[in-house]
């Protein structure tokens, strides 16, 4: 009889044993998971608010040169990127769960779709920066022929004006007449350029604007629903931990 409390007592301890190491292997596991959450959420909050910049209407209205800096400044800022994309690595590899477990963890789906966008991001950023530098740059010669050929029509008026009239010679008065008529028809045309430059000016602007908005920033489907599952579960977790107490 003595034998088999012995035994019986051998097994308990056992199971006792078991259970504790079972139960911080749940513990480890749980810790893990949130520290993944917390990563997973904080790369989509990152990523929404860059793709909120980047469709926002009040960008578009900009002036080329300020679409071109306040894309730099965001590009700038996604270097952060780099970083919580690896912590969220990190923290996958130190997720304590069987390895062909992960594949299946709806949060370990979302974690790499949001690094696929980080890096989708990233990409359209980067070409929406290059297609606006080159637009600048046309945009800033176009201004530059236009100041060129105001300073032309400027110094044409002002020999207009400073000539003095001649009151007798009427040769004189007739060569004078002659220039002022061909410097009329070199404002005119001068004129005809700056309206050609300011036309081509606002063309530019328009194919910029559409050439960056064909790169189009994609939304993460069903990456809300599963951050809300996971507040969910974390909630109904916490509410049986306090009826266990």
């Amino acid at each position: 009889m003595s034998q088999q409390v012995c035994e019986l007592s051998r097994h308990t301890e056992e199971l006792q044993q078991n259970i504790k190491i079972r139960l911080q292997s749940l513990e480890d596991a749980d810790k893990s998971m949130e520290a993944l959450e917390y990563e997973v959420k904080a790369l989509h909050v990152a990523l929404e608010q860059v793709q909120a910049t980047l469709t926002s209407p009040e960008l578009a209205r900009q002036s080329l040169k300020e679409q071109l800096t306040q894309r730099q400044r965001l590009l700038a800022d996604m270097e952060s990127f780099k970083q919580q994309v690896q912590a969220v690595q990190l923290c996958q590899s130190a997720l304590q769960v069987p390895e062909e477990v992960m594949p299946n963890l709806a949060i370990c789906r979302t974690g790499l779709r949001l690094q696929q966008e980080a890096s989708h991001l990233q990409h359209v950023a980067i070409q929406q920066c290059n297609i606006l530098q080159e637009a600048v740059v046309q945009y800033e010669q176009y201004e530059q022929e236009v100041r060129d050929l105001q300073g032309l029509i400027e110094e044409a008026h002002r020999v207009i004006q400073d000539r003095p009239i001649p009151s007798s010679n009427i040769q004189e008065l007739q060569a004078q007449i002659l220039h002022h008529e061909e410097l009329a028809q070199k404002i005119k045309g001068y004129q005809e350029q700056i309206a050609s430059l300011n036309s081509k000016c606002k063309m530019l602007a328009v194919k910029a604007k559409h050439a960056t908005m064909l790169l189009t920033v994609s939304d993460i489907e069903g990456l809300p629903e599963v951050l809300h599952d996971m507040d969910e579960e974390k909630a109904k977790k916490t509410t049986a931990q306090a009826v266990m107490v």
